[in-house]
């Protein structure tokens, strides 16, 4: 397996992780429509590892930039605890 290759199938498994859904909108897509958002943002630390990437849509991941992902989550789309807690049980 050349290492292109595994890169890709490692960033698919994180989008299958999470069922091919946005994390912060919790709108379903097709796996190529899916980014995926450093939680943590490399600028503040954080790592390109799997506990610090969730798969998110385009609009939600340039809107919430580099921003702490909590604050602008509840700010955007209100106190939501289910997603929350997925997010918080992935990089925990």
């Amino acid at each position: 397996m050349t290492s292109p290759e595994a890169k890709r199938m490692w960033r698919r498994a994180i989008k299958e992780h999470f069922n091919c859904q946005c994390v912060y909108c919790g709108k379903n897509y097709e796996l190529h429509e899916l980014t995926l958002d450093h939680v943590v943002p490399r600028y503040l630390g954080g790592q390109t590892i799997t506990r610090n990437l969730v798969p998110s849509c385009r609009r939600c991941n340039q809107e919430k930039g580099t921003s702490n992902w909590l604050t602008w989550m509840r700010a955007t789309f209100g106190c939501n605890p289910c997603r929350e807690d997925l997010i918080l049980s992935h990089i925990n």
